[in-house]
């Protein structure tokens, strides 16, 4: 896949498919560009943004993007700056806000280098930024932060600095735990996505010219000079490929470092996340890797003020998502740039400005339902009413809420190495492409093991996270399982909903993992270590990603069992062609906790 810098971008800010048009400035803004430096002695580039009709001596909020794809870019020939802005910043900028860009240590112009993502270091350099902000004759003193996917996530870390000029956040589409989405899901390697996206980024840190652009000079760097050493020293940072892909266990020290992915998850900083008090406006989608899942432990277990929006489209928010409305073609998400842009303003301007606009006020969770197509609020998580409604596996490939009698026994099912969500999956909307294809997996669902539940006498609510639990055997000692949760319509046509799945080496789950998960949890720590014995029936419980559907009256709900995604996960074993047994019997019975609504019929 051939990714541009230009078309990156556009993806990651989420109008690559949907991009709006906006005002612009009544004054061309004041862009400048300087380096700041670190309290260690490293200098990063940073492009401030003021508005063009700000009144001589005026002092501004700021809001900072700390970000990982280049502050600014280039012409590789002419030298010529690209624009830095993009419509969030001439937004915020049209609103009175100074926009602050910084290249993160080790990337875009800045020196350095950096042996992890989101690594300790980078977080404490945040601190050093506002604190160069806050001393600017342009700034308030008061300081806001925003991004998509990684300046998402270091939007959130930059409160975990605990500077008090911090006064609200919006992190958009970000790794809430860089483990469980998007480097290493159910403790299997998201190969394709982390080689696609470990490729791009070295090819920024290499500052190659091939992708259409080169990261923009600082102002006092005339000859390039300043940014030709800056790019050398980034040739110490390993291929990220290779440091994700060499690690088993989330306490496992990364290839050629000091650090596991615990320490680069926010979880890692969750009690100086919340001594901030920090307000956060969070936004993410059911089907963009796990942000959804991080959204909501983040909401429930933080103690900041939060407010949470979960769309129905792709990384970014610039496509829809939903299976019910979106095919192979690309089509808009129901909201789109602009009104994520209202939400931010409004959101920043109450928490940075003061305004009285009833921002604070806005429900703390709105959330996309499919099948339904609208938006719904709650104030709380999981919403009033949630309860488990148990479906069993049962003979002949039937999915019932009664459970199976002696007399039931096992399935078996030869892991088909070549099952695939596609190239349009959660996952790979990461790279900015579009969610696609899932709305008919028939031809794939006969090559899984599924259980499929009768026509539903009434619509079905369901909003949270499905729970399943398989009592199976393996005739190798390591493997995975996939599990998909499908809308069957009465013509046979089946909708992807949601997955989860997991490595079996990972399979003993926590008693106390410490936060509201909403269902098992997978330490995934070397010591949890639980190998499975081939033969020998292992119950293996799962947490499937958090979705909210209303499936029609006279569908029906099926579950999809598969042991490979060739699409995204590197396959385990890596040799061999293991033979799964799913028991579904009295002693062994194999279900799935659907987080059911009670709903008015239509």
């Amino acid at each position: 896949m051939t990714f541009t810098y230009q078309r990156f971008r556009f993806a990651m800010i989420g109008t690559l498919l949907a991009l709006t048009v906006l005002p612009e400035q009544a004054a061309t803004p004041e862009i400048s560009s300087f380096y700041v430096q670190t309290k260690d002695g490293i200098r990063l580039a940073v492009d401030v943004a003021l508005p063009g009709d700000r009144a001589p001596g005026a002092k501004l909020p700021t809001l900072i993007e700390l970000t990982r794809y280049w502050r600014a870019s280039e012409d590789p020939a002419s030298g010529k700056p690209y624009s830095s802005l993009d419509v969030w910043d001439k937004a915020f900028l049209s609103h009175g806000y100074a926009v602050v860009q910084v290249d993160v240590r080790g990337s875009g112009a800045s020196f350095g280098t950096r042996s992890v993502e989101y690594g300790p270091q980078e977080v404490r350099d945040g601190r050093d930024i506002v604190n160069w902000i806050v001393k600017q004759p342009w700034s308030d003193g008061k300081v806001g932060a925003y991004g998509t996917s990684y300046s998402g996530t270091t939007a959130e870390l930059l409160t975990a600095t605990g500077h008090p000029a911090i006064k609200a956040v919006s992190p958009g589409w970000s790794d809430f735990d860089v483990w469980r989405s998007p480097a290493r899901p159910y403790g299997l390697f998201a190969a394709d996505f982390i080689r696609t996206w470990g490729g791009f980024v070295g090819m920024l840190d290499r500052n190659d010219p091939s992708i259409g652009a080169v990261v923009k000079r600082v102002d006092e760097d005339v000859d390039g000079k300043l940014r030709a050493a800056a790019v050398k020293q980034h040739a110490s940072n390993p291929a990220v490929g290779t440091v994700v892909g060499g690690v088993d266990f989330r306490d496992q020290k990364l290839s050629g470092g000091e650090y596991t992915f615990a320490d680069l998850s926010s979880l890692r900083w969750k009690k100086e996340i919340e001594a901030s008090g920090v307000p956060m406006l969070v936004i993410a989608s059911w089907l963009d890797a796990g942000t959804a899942e991080g959204a909501l432990w983040r909401f429930v277990n933080f103690s900041n003020p939060q407010w949470v929006v979960l769309q129905a489209a792709s990384h970014g928010g610039g496509a829809h998502a939903s299976p019910y409305v979106v095919g192979n073609q690309v089509k808009a998400p129901v909201m789109g740039i602009e009104a994520q842009i209202e939400l931010r303003v409004r959101f920043f301007d109450h928490f940075l400005k003061g305004a009285d606009n009833g921002a604070d006020k806005e429900p703390r969770v709105r959330y996309y339902n499919l099948g339904e197509e609208t938006f719904l609020n709650s104030d709380t998580w999981p919403p009033p009413g949630v309860k488990p409604q148990r479906m069993y596996a049962r003979a002949d490939g039937l999915l019932s809420a009664a459970a199976p009698p002696d007399g039931d026994g096992a399935d078996r099912y030869e892991v088909d190495f070549e099952v695939s969500t596609g190239s349009g999956n959660r996952w790979m909307t990461q790279m900015g492409q579009p969610v696609l294809g899932l709305d008919d997996r028939a031809a794939m669902d006969a090559r899984m093991l599924t259980y499929t539940g009768p026509a539903l006498e009434e619509p079905l609510q369901l909003t949270g996270f499905p729970v399943v639990r398989l009592e199976m055997n393996s005739t190798h000692a390591d493997g995975a399982v996939l599990v998909y949760l499908e809308d069957v319509a009465p013509d046979g046509r089946s909708r992807y909903l949601t997955e989860g799945g997991l490595r079996f080496l990972h399979r003993r789950v926590e008693d106390d993992p410490g936060f509201e998960a909403f269902g098992p949890v997978h330490s995934f720590a070397r010591e949890d270590a639980w190998p499975t014995v081939p033969g020998e029936t292992a119950t293996i419980r799962i947490r499937l990603n958090p979705i909210s559907v209303r499936i029609a009256k006279g569908h029906s709900v099926r579950v999809a069992i598969a042991g490979a995604d060739a699409a995204i996960f590197d396959r385990v074993p890596a040799k061999g062609t293991p033979t799964l047994t799913l028991e579904r019997n009295a002693e062994h019975a194999s279900y799935i906790d659907l987080p059911s609504v009670s709903v008015a019929p239509n």
